[in-house]
């Protein structure tokens, strides 16, 4: 099968926004390139993620977020787990419709698709308003499809990459670095955890206060936007669930 628009992050670098920019952006010093981080492991759930040095900084319309410090850069990891009313294959295929991620994902203003790779991979470009004076991010994403326990649990991970269609563009600053995940079990029939996280390096200078708030507001509003978004859209995507149940999560023979 053609796997349908992975997705990305979506809003991704919205660790840095926390309100639409004005028309005009001024330039910005180059993100620099930083090494990959380890990778969250597939056997990590909502409860032990809050065990593992994790800090506390805020609980509200059910999304517990929390964070704590980066390796690989000067913002903390963030990380929002909540609850989304619906079937695990309802959600995943909203989340990897990446032509509509500006529809629900925080300050997205751009993202689509660049490069079909495989029916579960992906490359995909994003972009994200950042409030004037500060200039918009945008990141190209090697995106991937990970099954863990079929329905039960899938993990959705993005990682910085480059690609030849996205060349950088003047007058936005050019993410190096990205790390993270939609993490996706199913509770039961009819709803779904979500754990989304971020690890990233936004380059170029940022407000300390533009960055404080984005932690804290990007999984609120995201995971918020989610359920919203999977409510208004139900029906739309039943041919893409069926074909992901033929197909990218159909038992092995």
């Amino acid at each position: 099968m053609k796997f349908v628009r992975l997705p990305v992050v979506m809003g991704i670098v919205s660790v840095l926004a926390g309100c639409r920019p004005s028309a005009s952006t001024t330039p910005d010093a180059a993100a620099s390139p930083v090494d990959a981080s380890e990778s969250p492991s597939s056997t990590d759930s909502p409860q032990a993620s809050s065990e593992t040095g994790w800090s506390p900084v805020t609980d509200e319309e059910g999304v517990v977020v929390t964070s704590r410090p980066s390796e690989r850069s000067p913002l903390p990891i963030f990380r929002g787990v909540g609850q989304v009313d619906a079937p695990l294959v309802e959600v995943l295929a909203v989340v990897t419709d990446a032509e509509r991620h500006r529809e629900w994902v925080f300050s997205c203003s751009d993202s689509s698709l660049v490069e079909q790779t495989s029916e579960s991979t992906g490359i995909v470009y994003n972009r994200t308003d950042t409030p004037w004076p500060v200039p918009d991010r945008d990141v190209v994403l090697d995106s991937r499809i990970e099954l863990v326990d079929g329905e039960r649990e899938v993990i959705v991970r993005f990682s910085a990459t480059a690609h030849p269609a996205r060349p950088p563009t003047d007058g936005v600053v050019r993410m190096t670095y990205l790390e993270g995940h939609y993490h996706l079990w199913a509770e039961d029939a009819a709803h779904t955890r979500v754990e989304y996280q971020v690890d990233s390096d936004p380059g170029g200078s940022l407000p300390t206060w533009l960055a404080t708030r984005g932690t804290r507001d990007m999984p609120v509003e995201t995971l918020r936007a989610l359920r919203a978004q999977v409510a208004r859209t139900r029906g739309l995507y039943d041919e893409r669930i069926a074909e992901f149940r033929r197909t990218l999560l159909a038992p092995a023979s």
